[in-house]
């Protein structure tokens, strides 16, 4: 071992992230040229260098690309899991074999020949994904390494003869290094393991002895989590949908999304979202981008967001590179810069979630419709003749060892050129499509991707997402048309100014979620008082902090909809024209009647959902009403066709503070039979109001215009009593209710005695002193009251 500390560089203190700077690649070169003059030609092995991320390679390549050209003595490969596993395997097959696995990132100085490993550097950092349980964010830093992994840097050199470790700190500086790694379990959402040990019966995992315990805020986190997707009940026990996400070896949320596209009959486009979301991105980001490659992909590119552009990049992957007459599979992704293995990846995986499926009776088993006999024969031979390919190409493998040129190094950071000719230079079998085509029924596969998406149905599909990613929202800034493209900004719930993460649609196309209205008044320029009917919210899949926190994967969905029909936790005021949705943010419609009818349709359209969602899990859709499906995708439809003006404000941490009214002592629950459909209403002991169900609270909002509400009336004629009086929208609704056309004398006698005895919140005792009697009267009922004895 040979240390050769940077005088620049800090002491590491443990258990706190290194310092980013700028990578100076001077050490590395100076090594390379200690090497070359120290040991000769014929005792010089292969070099790995270890580095903390991508940007740290770049840094170091270019130089030492140059010193290899001039010295004509290395050839440089970098290997990282966002390389092509091209690339990846031109590392792996030229040194004679590495892990299939990338657990770090290197920088491969190799030889054309094939000597054994003999040199390691390390510069004793490592980027290591945290998990912050507040915020629900993932973070990448950078931190020192353990004393344990510069044992096994160390070990890479000299594993089958002598080898020298070079490390780029003090002796002094790894005897300060932690003695191990930050056990994994103490540095991830714990969402899932929480779900498995719920469904294996361990009891609560809080008490479960772990070997190395986790956070107990992850652990509260988790369990809040699982009760917000309705995995988790009050008492902590698995629901039915959580019996089945446990058996998902997916994220919560994209189990959500399988579910939930089983009740509208979309399964097959939520089964490709999800296993597409489930793996690795596709798109590759190589240190000089090739704008033919943004070209190239900008017709599979989905207005909607990331999740249906990966839809469309699958299904035109199947459409038009898997049928026979199609071109190479290889390069049609290399011309779009994709990496076709993660497209491989994500078709198996959601032929797993499709066998999961059928196995809780979620979708029918195609493989047991009866097929033609001449297709069956045909499908035969074809599969015999695929696993011929595929023994022929076992016995080649290892006959021909590759040897790595001297200009391979040169290349590296293309791979595009070198890549076609290797493919002209190796065996014409293509084993990934030969795999392909025996794990998968293409003819299916390119039938259901063939199919295009209807209006309607990519509408409920965002729905259905939508719900899944919940409450994983991200509100525009409202000075984001002042900005440029890249400086766009978002606000989560637990984090302000995240931006969307490069590789998103909409880091191209801000201009897809900018609001489309004026302010509501000729001279308010105030962005947060904008009136409009097209308020737009991200929803997201993952949050990730590298240099600065980004959006991964986003889908746009309209606000107000998204709200009222998801929001775990909805508040309102007495005429429930202001509306705040999980406590941050404030939707006003300043047309009450308009914000009244919202209210009581998404009601209506949220119970009639879980109703349905409970069916499905109960019986595996065997008594699921076809009809009530079609009835309720109708009316998701029109609530989203639904357009009332709104403004959309993101609340304040003050504002948060004087939200809520507070207890009150109150007689009786009000009875809004229109409006809240006979639900019993009960005080809410902390916010104020009546808690209607268990996510709304109705008239618990703080607000000044409380005290003008009697003067808030304009004059109405109802349509069935003619009755011409003021009212406020409230009243005018709870008129509506229980006002009917005339009927037989006897049901008018009980209608009226019905509708007497219901109130509103407006009503309030009244005892006329003229006549000696008691009344429950609206303040415009007494004032018509005291006139009939002027």
């Amino acid at each position: 071992v040979i240390y050769q500390p940077v005088a620049t560089e800090t002491a590491p203190v443990p258990g706190k992230p290194g310092r980013q700077e700028r990578l100076d690649p001077l050490p590395y070169l100076r090594v390379l040229q200690a090497i070359d003059h120290k040991y000769p030609a014929e005792e010089r092995g292969d070099l790995l260098v270890f580095l903390s991320g991508v940007a740290e390679i770049a840094a170091v390549l270019e130089p030492a690309q140059a010193y290899a050209a001039r010295t004509q003595r290395w050839i440089v490969l970098p290997l990282h899991s966002t390389l092509s596993v091209t690339e990846q395997d031109k590392v792996r097959e030229g040194h004679g074999g590495f892990s299939s696995r990338i657990a770090s990132t290197i920088l491969c100085f190799l030889l054309p020949s094939h000597l054994p490993l003999s040199f390691s550097f390390s510069a004793g950092k490592v980027k290591e994904m945290s998990y912050d349980p507040q915020d629900k964010l993932q973070r990448l830093q950078e931190f020192w390494i353990s004393r344990a992994s510069a044992e096994q840097r160390k070990g890479r050199a000299g594993r089958t003869g002598p080898g020298v470790c070079y490390r780029l700190y003090a002796e002094s500086d790894y005897d300060a290094f932690a003695p191990y790694p930050v056990p994994e379990i103490q540095r991830v959402a714990l969402d899932s393991l929480v779900l498995q040990l719920k469904s294996m019966g361990l009891g609560d995992p809080r008490t479960f002895p772990f070997l190395e315990p986790p956070p107990s805020s992850s652990l509260e986190t988790a369990v809040r989590y699982l009760k917000d997707q309705g995995a988790l009940d009050e008492a902590e026990d698995l629901t039915p949908i959580g019996n089945l996400l446990a058996q998902l070896p997916v994220d919560v949320v994209v189990g959500k999304m399988l579910v939930l596209g089983a009740l509208f009959g979309l399964t097959e486009p939520t089964l490709t979202v999800a296993a597409t979301l489930s793996v690795q991105s596709p798109f590759l980001r190589p240190s000089h981008p090739n704008p033919d490659h943004a070209t190239a992909r900008r017709p599979l590119e989905s207005p909607h967001g990331d999740p249906l552009t990966l839809l469309n990049v699958f299904n035109q992957w199947v459409q038009q590179v898997k049928s026979e007459r199609s071109g190479s599979s290889r390069k049609w992704c290399r011309r779009r810069g994709l990496e076709e293995h993660r497209l491989y990846e994500a078709a198996n995986l959601r032929r797993q979630f499709q066998e999961l499926l059928r196995d809780h009776q979620l979708l029918e088993d195609s493989s047991r419709q009866p097929r033609a006999s001449g297709s069956q024969q045909s499908r035969h031979r074809e599969r015999r003749e695929l696993r011929r390919l595929w023994r022929c190409h076992a016995e080649s493998q290892g006959r021909k060892p590759k040897v790595l040129r001297l200009q391979d190094g040169a290349e590296a950071s293309s791979g595009e050129e070198d890549g076609g000719k290797q493919g002209k230079e190796e065996s014409t079998i293509d084993i990934q499509d030969v795999k392909f085509k025996l794990r998968h029924d293409v003819d299916e596969l390119q039938a259901v991707s063939s199919s295009v998406l209807s209006s309607s149905q990519l509408s409920l599909l965002k729905l259905v997402l939508c719900r899944g990613l919940y409450p994983q929202l991200a509100v525009p800034d409202p000075l984001n048309s002042g900005r440029r493209d890249s400086e766009q900004l978002f606000h989560t719930k637990t984090k302000q100014g995240v931006v969307l993460h490069p590789t998103c649609v909409f880091t191209t196309s801000p201009e897809l979620l900018h609001t489309k209205e004026e302010p509501e008044h000729g001279g308010n320029k105030d962005p947060t008082e904008v009136l409009s009917r097209h308020h737009q919210l991200l929803a997201f899949v993952s949050l990730l902090e590298t240099n600065k926190p980004y959006l991964v994967n986003c889908l746009r969905v309209p606000a107000l909809p998204a709200l009222l029909l998801f929001s775990r936790s909805l508040d309102t005021s007495a005429d429930c024209a202001r509306l705040v949705a999980d406590g941050w943010l404030e939707i006003t419609i300043p047309e009450a009647n308009s914000a009244l009818q919202l209210l009581s349709r998404a009601l209506q359209l949220r119970s009639a959902w879980e109703k349905l969602l409970q069916q499905l899990l109960e019986s595996g859709g065997e008594e699921l009403s076809f009809r009530d499906v079609a009835l309720l995708s109708q009316g998701l439809l029109e609530f989203l066709q639904t357009k009332v003006p709104h403004k959309l404000h993101q609340l304040t941490g003050l504002e948060k503070q004087n939200l809520y009214v507070g207890p009150q002592t109150v007689a009786a629950a009000p009875q809004l039979p229109g409006l809240f459909q006979g639900l019993e209403m009960k005080p809410d002991e902390v916010k104020g109001g009546h808690k209607v169900t268990d996510f709304l609270t109705y008239n618990c909002l703080a607000t000044d215009l409380d005290l003008y509400s009697d003067c808030l009336r304009s004059f109405w004629t109802c349509p069935h009593c003619d009755l011409h009086m003021p009212f406020t929208p409230l009243e005018r609704m709870c008129h509506q209710s229980t006002c009917q056309p005339p009927q037989a004398p006897q049901e008018e006698e009980e209608e009226a005695a019905e509708s007497s005895s219901r109130t509103s919140t407006l009503h309030r005792p009244y005892h006329c002193e003229l006549c000696n009697k008691d009344f429950t009267f609206t303040p415009t009922e007494i004032l018509r009251h005291k006139k009939q004895h002027q």
